[in-house]
């Protein structure tokens, strides 16, 4: 048995006065709840926001990191072997398609 029938069974054998009053606190209680519904709807939409700004900016800088590094090696400033180089490449790509696949699956929830 759920509140609201617990209320409407106890309005029942009381007064119109307590009725009526029962039935206010109820609606009270909807119009509360569907506002807090609403402010965490708006809250994870705000969160949403930021977290994709955090994680597109930190991508951009790990990738502009890994350009540099392949710059710097290409140039003959840094030295590392050729499965360094092709290790960097590989988890460097996983990574940024990993992220890009949880973010938009968050974000666009089917």
């Amino acid at each position: 048995m759920s509140i609201e029938d617990t209320i409407v069974g106890d309005t029942n054998n009381s007064s119109r006065e307590v009725a009526d009053r029962a039935v206010d606190e109820m609606r009270a209680e909807n119009i509360r709840s569907q506002r807090l519904q609403n402010d965490i709807i708006e809250q994870d939409k705000n969160e949403r926001k930021d977290y994709a700004n955090v994680l597109f900016t930190v991508t951009i800088i790990w990738l502009f990191l890994v350009l540099g590094i392949f710059i710097s090696v290409g140039k003959g400033i840094l030295i590392y072997s050729d499965s360094v180089i092709i290790t960097l490449l590989t988890t460097t790509t996983a990574n940024v398609l990993g992220l890009v696949v949880i973010v938009a699956n968050y974000l666009f929830k089917k």
